[in-house]
């Protein structure tokens, strides 16, 4: 008996031991679990937090005006309504390129945009992939014009110019002939010098321009295709150009033109300045500025039927291609000439050939301006169109001292001309050509005899393929030794 009691206490203190230490270890897995649990209502909340806070910063984005909104495609931001001013139509420029501006096919980079000489710049994205530039008259300049609409009109101002510009004499038919576009300027009472496109117009130039900007195709203009061709050759004579240029097929180093939409004009993008091309090789320079000199002989000579006089060649006007070609960017100031002004014999390059530097050159750009038989100057234009090689010599071929005073026709130096902030792109040339290459741009700049100065392009044009020629090479040696290594590595494979 005494066994068993001695038995039951043994046992007894062991359940004992065994509750005490099953009671620890389940206080413990309680606060274990309960720990476990804590963390994961905070990782549910913090998550949920963050949550809200980006549909918050998604809800905002929406809400932000176009101008500073930086979408998911980096810098873009599709165009504004208002930036297009369709209801004004056919106030305006066209509405070709308008599908693709509704379905957000035309995008913006921001402050990207650009104003001079009463227009603005945009640089942008077309389709994804290309790069074009968007462009528009100064919001002045727009102003100024439908204010003449509205008068015009009969109408105050402001009033609807879409049904305006329709009742206005920039619908008449007595404007568009050779005569009512050699006067265009006279309707906003600007000068000549500022629509020059028409000034030497024909009545083949008229048909031309109405061939561009008949939309349906029927051989003739109606209201709204006259309006949006007056608006263009008042406010915006560039894109008016790219129009005449794809009309006609000529083949000048000009922007591709891409369409119209409202009050804005869409062309090729994707070019750098000229500028930026200054610290190239000698090489490289010497292949830009044979283009440039070609560009000025195509321009007076490559279509049988036009000939474009352009006199603001600077470093400003002219940009590259990521190519490496060179393109005419600032097309506000292009002359359109038809050559059936010219007498027969001037058809020939180079005949009649006469001396011509500044005093010449000034009688000519004034006599075009003020002459009141301006087609008889017109007709004289052929001796005339050297002015171009003289330009583009001195404001941007040569790096002499003595041309780096800004503007041919005040070639005297006096106080008011400016130094140039730019060397000249055929700067530093090698030691070998390095007099040849001054002398003929000396006499480019102020030709010595009658001829000289054509003669002297064709003498700097030989001396600058001799460095085409050592680049083609460079290439072609380039191109040779990475198929020599894709045939080791072929073989090698």
């Amino acid at each position: 008996m005494q066994t068993l009691k001695h038995f039951a206490k043994m046992l007894f203190r062991q359940w004992y031991k065994k509750l005490v230490l099953a009671a620890i270890l389940g206080l413990g897995l309680y606060c274990s679990l309960y720990l476990l649990d804590n963390r994961k209502q905070k990782w549910k909340f913090s998550k949920n937090t963050q949550t809200v806070h980006q549909k918050s910063e998604s809800q905002d984005v929406v809400e932000i005006d176009p101008e500073s909104q930086i979408q998911d495609n980096q810098n873009m931001y599709k165009v504004p309504r208002e930036d297009v001013h369709l209801h004004t139509c056919p106030a305006c420029f066209g509405r070709d390129l308008c599908t693709d501006l509704e379905s957000g096919a035309l995008e913006l980079y921001k402050n990207s945009k650009t104003e001079s000489h009463n227009l603005s710049w945009r640089e942008a994205v077309l389709n994804k992939n290309d790069k074009v530039i968007v462009s528009s008259a100064a919001d002045s300049s727009w102003n100024r014009f439908d204010q003449f609409i509205c008068n015009n009109a009969s109408k105050g101002f402001p009033c609807d110019v879409s049904t305006g510009i329709r009742a206005s004499y920039l619908a008449s038919n007595q404007l568009m002939t050779a005569d009512g576009l050699r006067n265009l300027h006279k309707v906003l009472d600007k000068s000549k010098s500022e629509v020059v496109l028409p000034i030497c117009a024909t009545n083949k130039l008229v048909d031309e321009l109405k061939a561009a900007f008949d939309g349906d195709g029927d051989g003739q203009l109606n209201e709204e295709e006259q309006a949006e061709l007056m608006t263009g050759l008042l406010l915006h004579p560039s894109y008016v150009l790219l129009k005449f240029q794809d009309t006609v097929n000529t083949n000048f180093p000009l922007p591709n033109y891409q369409g119209t939409c409202g009050r804005l004009a869409v062309w090729e993008g994707g070019v750098t300045p000229l500028k930026d091309h200054l610290q190239e090789s000698f090489e490289e320079r010497a292949g830009l500025a044979s283009q440039i000199l070609q560009l000025v002989d195509d321009f007076q000579n490559e279509d049988p039927n036009w000939y474009f006089l352009y006199t603001e060649f600077s470093y400003n006007s002219l940009s590259v291609t990521k190519e490496g070609e060179i393109l005419l960017t600032d097309l506000q100031d292009v002359t359109i000439i038809d050559k059936t002004l010219f007498p027969p014999k001037d058809l020939v390059s180079g005949t009649n050939e006469r001396l011509c530097n500044e005093i010449c050159f000034q009688k000519f750009t004034s006599d075009i301006l003020t002459s009141p038989n301006v087609t008889d100057v017109c007709s004289q234009l052929r001796h005339y169109g050297q002015l171009m090689y003289a330009i583009v010599c001195k404001e941007i071929l040569s790096d002499l001292e003595e041309h780096k005073m800004e503007g041919l026709l005040n070639y005297e130096k006096n106080k008011d001309q400016q130094k140039s902030r730019y060397s000249g792109l055929l700067h530093s040339p090698p030691e070998k050509d390095k007099e040849n290459i001054e002398e003929v741009l000396r006499e480019c700049v102020q030709e010595t005899s009658a001829g000289g100065r054509n003669q002297a392009v064709e003498d700097l044009q030989d001396i600058l393929e001799n460095y085409l020629s050592y680049n083609d090479l460079e290439h072609e040696n380039d191109d040779g030794y990475e198929e020599d290594n894709n045939d080791k590595e072929s073989e090698n494979y």
